[in-house]
């Protein structure tokens, strides 16, 4: 084998966004389940080239359907520390083709941009003026996963805080699910109409049924896609249906959720996204390449002037249908990577942050600078 070898990723060409998208993660996984069980292959550097798949200052993705690679290679690289597996992002100019090989031999992610090598940095926002909209009161917010643990905290803050008085709260139990109909009675109680409704969001055409019920009086002013669902498993035992499994929940219902309200006025359009994405998190790479999607169609949508926010959470500290099945031992291998557990308050004071800055994508965690520099 060479000492370098750049695989061009491409997204599949005729299909929809949601498909392409977890196609194309299918079919790099299958890349690197066949590398990483080549007993040559420590020996060579892999390249994944990509083309407009993550933004870098602001500009758009026009490969969105190729994002969630990013995610997916983020949690391999991490799984098989003994394999060279660098990500590179070209914007495909003669300047960058001629700096591609010379690039790729030292950072394990960059992009490339009219030939200047660019690397990702987690900072902390700078200061800025609010970028917000207030919710309108006679407006109406659709909250997926509305009757989760962290839906349910979501959902009490904008009427608390925000002044929301028309709730959606949608997930797959609906009105049947634990504690959806006490969380109702407690919104209305505060002042508030909470419909509790069973929605398959990953569902297009129940999605889009659900959208027309929304009354006249009360249009649609806000999006809150906190659903989600995890099929764990280490690279070598993950496959295109457990794939399919995460991106449902997650990819194909940020898709619909998109292009059915394009043409409403949002205030806001917050997408539940993952540190996992960002940084990648052994055992997940479905799900981190899943919310490496929602982060790139955060700045898709910014770029078209539409409202959009994607905060990658970190795990919160009260447990979640995601976070339930979570040992001892799984918090601790997170708290030695430096990330440790968000409080309820501590994740509402994030998310009324991220509300207000003008970035599309944010990182909302609590993170252990000393014991994230051990890791690493």
């Amino acid at each position: 084998l060479p000492e370098v070898a750049v695989v061009p990723v491409v997204a599949r060409r005729d299909t929809g966004l949601a498909v392409a998208a977890r196609e194309a993660t299918a079919d790099v996984l299958a890349l690197l389940q066949a590398w990483v069980a080549d007993r040559r292959t420590p020996a060579t550097r892999l390249v994944l080239l990509t083309g407009g798949a993550v933004a870098t200052h602001g500009e758009d993705v026009p490969g969105l359907g190729i994002a969630p690679v990013w995610g997916l290679v983020r949690s391999a690289r991490i799984e098989h520390p003994d394999h060279a597996i660098t990500l590179c992002d070209s914007d495909g100019s003669a300047a960058s083709r001629a700096e591609l090989h010379a690039a790729v031999l030292d950072p394990p992610e960059l992009a490339l941009r009219d030939g200047r090598r660019l690397v990702p940095r987690l900072a902390r926002p700078s200061p800025a003026p609010p970028a917000s909209r207030s919710l309108d009161p006679e407006g109406t917010v659709l909250v997926t996963g509305g009757t989760g643990t962290v839906g349910a905290l979501v959902a009490r803050h904008l009427v608390r805080r925000h002044g929301a008085r028309h709730l959606l709260l949608v997930s797959r139990g609906g009105p049947a699910a634990d504690g959806a109909a006490e969380l109702a009675r407690e919104l209305e109680s505060d002042g508030a109409t909470a419909t509790v409704a069973a929605c398959d969001v990953a569902d297009r055409g129940a999605l889009a049924a659900l959208l027309a019920s929304v009354p006249a009086a009360h249009p649609l002013t806000a999006v809150v896609h906190a659903a989600g669902a995890l099929d764990d498993g280490v690279l070598a035992a993950m496959d295109a249906e457990r794939i399919a499994a995460v991106f449902a929940a997650k990819v194909d219902a940020a898709v619909h959720l998109h292009e059915l309200t394009a043409e409403h006025d949002l205030a806001a359009f917050v997408l539940f996204s993952s540190v996992a994405g960002a940084l990648g998190s052994p055992g997940q790479s479905n799900y981190a390449a899943a919310n490496a999607f929602l982060d790139a169609l955060a700045h898709h949508r910014m770029r078209r002037g539409l409202a959009a926010s994607a905060i990658a959470w970190g795990y919160w500290e009260a447990r979640t249908g995601l976070t339930r099945h979570l040992a001892d031992a799984d918090t601790g291998r997170m708290r030695s990577r430096g990330i440790g557990a968000l409080s309820s308050d501590d994740g509402l004071a994030l998310f009324d942050a991220a509300l207000t800055r003008p970035e599309p994508a944010l990182v909302a965690a609590r993170f252990d600078a000393v014991a994230a520099e051990r890791a690493t």
